[in-house]
């Protein structure tokens, strides 16, 4: 369904030591915009009717409403600008303006 890669697993995992998300899960949606598509990510409380998978040691959520848009996703996390800012990246093959990375800068679904 969705591959989260290591990197963005252990980025996961170190936010599940804030005492805030303990007992919650981390859900994945999308906002539709004019634009494209908005990712969201964030902890919250699994929902009669949501979808509960794994990727690397992290269990997800997502409503089955946004499952077409969210299936085959890759999230990975990495050097997002030219400044050394890191952050969570959506590679999603739904989104319309999804163009898949080349060579060195494709995601490894490990």
């Amino acid at each position: 369904m969705i591959t989260i890669t290591k990197r963005a697993a252990e980025e996961i995992r170190l936010s599940t030591q804030n005492p805030d998300t303990q007992g919650l899960q981390m859900r994945f949606a999308i906002d539709k915009t004019d634009e494209g598509f908005q990712y969201l990510m964030g902890f919250d409380e699994r929902a009669d009717g949501d979808i509960h998978l794994e990727s690397n040691g992290i269990e997800y959520i997502l409503t089955y409403a946004q499952k077409e848009l969210l299936e085959g996703m890759v999230v990975d996390f990495d050097e997002i600008d030219t400044e050394g800012g890191y952050g969570f990246l959506f590679m999603n093959p739904n989104d319309p303006n999804y163009q898949p990375p080349e060579g060195d800068n494709a995601p490894k679904k490990t």
